[in-house]
């Protein structure tokens, strides 16, 4: 995907070249802990047992989860972004959230959100809901494709109002797919999620103002 649109923000995590206060950790309502990334050279990663991989997601992918957001709101009509990498089989991801919320003890907490995995075997869009004091989540979307481990990917999300609904466009690898719904929002938080594995990020992206998919894009025919 090409880099039009107004380039809103640019991070590099490399050690010394980001600003670690200008981003809010989000813990999962599914977990208890609230966990912070790893500074590497030229990348972030979630803290992980110094156990072998298979190890690791065998018995620890309860554990392990790591998540922050950027501490503004974006709009609609733009392109997420991120480098990222898996050493085992999953899960890097994009996370998208219209709100945060707060645990029993103030911590900000995801409610409503999607959340973009690369993995293994493909790249899943899940939407999770918050009721009843839980989280509930279905698959949303999906692409089967191999990936591998090791190996640097450029996750692109863009999402931009069309005939009245957002819709969700997902790059990377070389394939591109997409889906319309009612859930996605127009103004949200954008992040990033390390879970079950040791996931690296390199960088994070957002560019704004993107130009319309077509002529109706933002009309009701």
């Amino acid at each position: 995907m090409n880099n039009e649109g107004i380039e809103a923000l640019r991070v590099d995590f490399g050690r010394g070249k980001w600003n670690r206060d200008e981003w809010i950790n989000v813990k999962s309502s599914r977990w208890e802990y609230v966990k912070d990334f790893v500074q590497e050279d030229d990348h972030i990663l979630n803290p992980c047992p110094d156990l072998p991989n298979e190890e690791i997601y065998a018995n620890h992918v309860t554990d392990i989860y790591t998540s922050m957001v950027y501490g503004k709101k974006f709009e609609a009509k733009a392109k997420i972004s991120s480098v990222m990498s898996f050493d085992h089989l999953m899960a890097p991801l994009i996370v998208i959230a219209p709100r945060l919320g707060e645990d029993a003890k103030g911590r900000p907490e995801f409610r409503e959100h999607h959340e973009v995995v690369l993995y293994n075997e493909g790249i899943n869009v899940w939407h999770y809901v918050f009721e009843d004091g839980k989280a509930k989540w279905h698959l949303a979307a999906f692409l089967r494709a191999p990936f591998e481990a090791k190996r640097k990917y450029d996750l692109e999300v863009t999402l931009e109002k069309r005939r009245g609904q957002v819709q969700m466009d997902i790059y990377c690898g070389g394939h591109h797919f997409g889906y319309q719904d009612e859930s996605l929002p127009e103004s949200f938080y954008a992040g990033i999620t390390a879970c079950e594995g040791r996931n690296r990020f390199y960088d994070f992206r957002v560019r704004t103002g993107l130009p319309a998919l077509d002529p109706a894009a933002d009309g009701e025919h």
